[in-house]
């Protein structure tokens, strides 16, 4: 007669069990990537979407004022070519719009709309002359800019040196 020999229970357990068990942790394993995937694009989506946000306040605020400046430009314009420039300036010079603070250099306009702390969105037109052309000024930046200043260090201390 033959002995019956201690069955251990994982003896008892089939190749179909052990690949059925495989297959939900592998099944777990990408849910949970898949999880996180979803939510840090989610995060990225939400930090666009705030970005779009205040570029677009920002620029609407630089086309109001963008709009008084064409103002003040069409009514300096009934002068002549001479005095047109030196009329922009004196109406235009140190003259702050809702809030912002206006420079006329050497032909052009400058002003700069905050965004956020660390942005703001910079606009540069060049005044032209109204005989000679048929716009006040033409668009020579409209772009977003840092104003926080640059930091470049940003180095880490990995081995004491003996100090």
């Amino acid at each position: 007669m033959k002995k019956d020999k201690p069955q251990s229970s994982f003896v008892n357990i089939g190749s179909s069990s052990l690949l059925i068990i495989f297959l939900i942790l592998s099944l777990v394993t990408f849910a949970v990537l898949s999880l996180s995937g979803a939510k840090s694009d989610y995060t990225f989506s939400e930090k666009l979407a705030s970005h779009k946000t205040e570029y677009y306040k920002a620029s609407n605020k630089a086309e109001k004022i963008l709009k008084e400046i064409d103002e003040t430009l069409a009514a300096c314009a009934g002068t002549d070519s001479a005095s047109y420039f030196a009329a922009v300036e004196q109406a235009l010079n140190e003259k702050e719009i809702k809030g912002i603070s206006l420079s006329f250099e050497s032909g052009c306009i400058s002003y700069a709309v905050p965004m956020s702390d660390d942005q703001e969105l910079h606009v540069k037109l060049e005044v032209t002359d109204p005989a000679q052309s048929d716009t006040y000024y033409i668009i020579k930046a409209w772009q977003v800019v840092s104003a926080a200043a640059w930091d470049g260090d940003q180095s880490i201390k990995l081995i004491p040196m003996g100090e």
